[in-house]
């Protein structure tokens, strides 16, 4: 009768003493230069960069199922997605369109740019059979008038590795970053 005050007091000790891992905390990757570009060459707008509603938070998300998301406690975003997906397109138009300026949106100062990048990323996390997906439309836009165009991009990269290593599916979301940056490249009219 003795051991069970005890071992009451021992358990409670025990589950004190048991703690949740901190948070690990993740940032698409951006060039170093992302504010680089040609400060004589012609003025280019980045922005808006809208993601769905599911994507704006900290965790980050995944398909558990088809019809199922799974959001990381444990594993997180460093910044808004949406900012940290805008930085990292910056840098890699800056790096794709050497000869222009790459301006980020809101525009800083009187003028507007003359040409305007606008994104909507419509899907960007991991399916459950451990493909990467990010789909935008974007559409190019000018000052001058001319009809806006619309573009649509599909990336699926597959994410090597367990469905916990979010190291590698960091790497893949930046990797797809960057390939959505030189899909727009390519394609800008």
């Amino acid at each position: 009768m003795n051991r069970l005050p005890w071992l009451v007091v021992l358990l409670v000790a025990l589950a004190g003493c048991a703690r949740t891992p901190p948070a690990q905390y993740y940032l698409i990757h951006a060039p170093e230069a992302a504010t680089a570009g040609n400060a004589d060459g012609p003025r280019i707008g980045l922005g808006p960069v809208r993601l769905p509603a599911y994507l704006d938070r900290p965790q980050i998300v995944s398909w558990a199922s088809t019809t199922r998301l799974h959001l990381s406690n444990s594993h997180r975003w460093a910044e808004p997605l949406q900012q940290s997906v805008a930085r990292a397109l910056l840098g890699h138009l800056a790096g794709a369109l050497p000869d222009a300026q790459i301006v980020p949106w809101p525009w800083r100062g009187a003028h507007s740019p003359p040409r305007q990048i606008v994104v909507d990323v419509q899907r960007f996390e991991r399916a459950a059979d451990g493909t990467l997906h990010l789909d935008a439309r974007w559409t190019a836009q000018s000052s001058d008038g001319s009809a806006p165009r619309a573009f649509d991009s599909a990336i699926a990269l597959p994410v090597s590795g367990a469905a916990d290593d979010y190291d590698a599916l960091v790497a893949v979301a930046s990797a797809a970053v960057a390939a959505l940056a030189q899909d727009i490249a390519d394609r800008l009219p």
